[in-house]
C-alpha cells in the first residue's frame, strides 16, 4: 500500500517524542511540520509545550491543523540509564508517546532519543507479542544488487542473545522484509565470522540448526559483514552488540568515502571540475541509497504496538520519514500480522520455541554431535 492510498480519515496520528535526539525540538518539530505539509500526516508533539510552540512559530506552522501538542514536564536524556528513566521519569515525553498509543489516541510512537530507554518503556507500557522474549530493532541497509535494502536485526536493543532469540529475530525479520518491503521469499542469514558450518559461536551455530528445521523461513546459512553490501541475503540476523557495531561501522565508512572524495577533489583544478560534474550523481546516490534518513526509522519488532526509533543525529528529513514509516506500519496492521506469524511458528508463549520447534531440533542437534559445530579451524 502506498502512502498516497492510505485512508487518512481513518488513521490515528503518530505520537512523536519531540524532546528526543541529539538536537531535540529544533529537528523533531521541523520533521513533524514537513510530514504534515508534504504527506498530510498528523502528529502529536509530546514534550515541553512552550519550546514546541516557539519552534512551530519560527517555522510558520503554529496554526498547522495536523499538529497538536501534549505537554510533559520531564525529558529522558541520551546518556541516562534505561532503568532510571523507567522508574523515575514516568512523566517524560517518551512515556507519554506509548501511553497515547495504549489509550487509542495515537496509532504509533516514534523517538530519536535514548534507544535503551525507548525499548524498556515500550516493553513496560505496550508489552510484547506472545512468544517474543525481547523486541529487536530492525534497520535497513542499502546493498549493491537489489533495489530493496537488506534488513539487519538486532542493531542495539539486545546486547547478549540466546539462540532462540536469534530464531525469533529471523522470523520477525522475514515477515518484515516480506510484508512491509515486498520482498518475495526473503533469504535469511545469520551474521558470522565465516560461511563454513564450523564458524561462529555456540549460540550462532545452535540458531543455525534450529532455523534449518523451519520450512517457512528461507534460511541460507551464514553471512559475513561484507556480504551485506553484496546483497547476499535479504535479512541478516545477529545480536544487538554485533549489529550496532556493524551499523556504526557502515555509517562511518560511507562518511569517510564521501569526505575523502570531497577533500581530494579540492587539490587540483581538474579535481574541482570533476567534482562539479559528478556532484548531481553523487548527491542522487547518497540521498536514494546511502543516506540513513531516506529510510526513516527502525521499528522495534515484537512490541504490542508500532514503535519506531530514529537515529539520534537524525535530520528533519529523517524524522519526517520516520513518522511516515510509523504511520505506514500502523495502517498496514503490522502488529496483528506479526502476531499471526508467531502463532503459526509455535512461538505463542515466551520460551515456547524450546518446547516446540526447539525441542524437535534438539535431539537432532545432540545426535549430530557438538564437536561438529564447535571445532575450531
Amino acid at each position: 500500500m502506498t502512502q498516497e492510498n492510505l485512508p487518512a480519515q481513518r488513521s490515528l496520528p503518530v505520537a512523536l517524542d519531540a524532546m528526543g535526539g541529539d538536537f531535540g525540538i529544533s529537528v523533531t518539530v521541523e520533521g513533524a511540520v514537513l510530514v504534515a505539509r508534504e504527506l498530510s500526516i498528523s502528529s502529536i508533539l509530546v514534550g515541553d509545550r512552550p519550546k514546541i510552540e516557539a519552534r512551530l512559530t519560527a517555522l510558520g506552522a503554529r496554526e498547522e491543523s495536523r499538529l497538536s501538542i501534549l505537554h510533559t514536564p520531564q525529558n529522558i536524556e541520551m546518556e541516562e540509564s534505561p532503568s532510571v528513566a523507567l522508574r523515575r521519569k514516568t512523566d517524560s515525553s517518551m512515556h507519554k508517546v506509548f501511553e497515547l498509543v495504549k489509550e487509542g489516541k495515537a496509532g504509533s510512537s516514534i523517538s530519536a532519543g535514548n534507544t535503551g530507554a525507548f525499548m524498556a518503556i515500550g516493553t513496560m507500557i505496550s508489552g510484547v507479542l506472545p512468544g517474543v522474549v525481547r523486541p529487536p530493532i530492525a534497520s535497513l541497509i542499502p546493498n549493491l544488487k537489489n533495489s530493496l535494502p537488506t534488513v539487519l536485526l538486532d542493531v542495539g536493543a539486545n546486547i547478549d542473545c540466546h539462540a532462540y532469540q536469534l530464531v525469533q529475530f529471523a522470523l520477525m525479520g522475514s515477515y518484515y522484509a516480506g510484508s512491509v518491503l515486498g520482498c518475495a521469499n526473503p533469504r535469511v542469514a545469520l551474521l558470522s565470522n565465516g560461511t563454513e558450518q564450523s564458524k561462529g559461536t555456540d549460540v550462532i551455530r545452535s540458531a543455525a540448526v534450529a532455523l534449518s528445521q523451519i520450512p517457512k523461513i528461507n534460511f541460507i546459512g551464514y553471512a559475513e559483514g561484507n556480504d551485506i553490501a553484496r546483497g547476499k541475503a535479504d535479512v541478516i540476523v545477529c545480536d544487538g552488540f554485533s549489529g550496532n557495531v556493524l551499523l556504526k561501522g557502515i555509517e562511518g565508512t560511507v562518511q569517510l568515502v564521501l569526505e575523502t572524495i570531497e577533500e581530494r577533489s579540492k587539490e587540483s583544478l581538474v579535481g574541482k571540475m570533476g567534482m562539479w560534474l559528478a556532484r548531481p550523481s553523487i548527491k542522487s546516490v547518497f540521498h536514494s541509497k546511502l543516506d540513513p534518513s531516506s529510510y526513516g526509522g527502525a521499528p522495534l519488532l515484537g512490541l504490542n504496538s508500532v514503535a519506531v526509533i530514529c537515529h539520534g543525529a537524525s535530520t528533519p528529513r529523517g524524522i519526517m520519514n520516520g513518522i511516515r514509516v510509523a504511520r505506514m506500519l500502523a495502517d498496514d496492521g503490522m502488529v496483528g500480522k506479526l502476531a499471526q506469524s508467531l502463532r503459526e511458528m509455535e512461538l505463542n508463549e515466551a520460551g515456547a520455541v524450546q518446547d516446540g520447534v526447539w525441542a524437535r531440533v534438539g535431539k537432532q542437534f545432540n545426535d549430530l554431535g557438538r564437536k561438529d559445530f564447535s571445532r575450531k579451524e
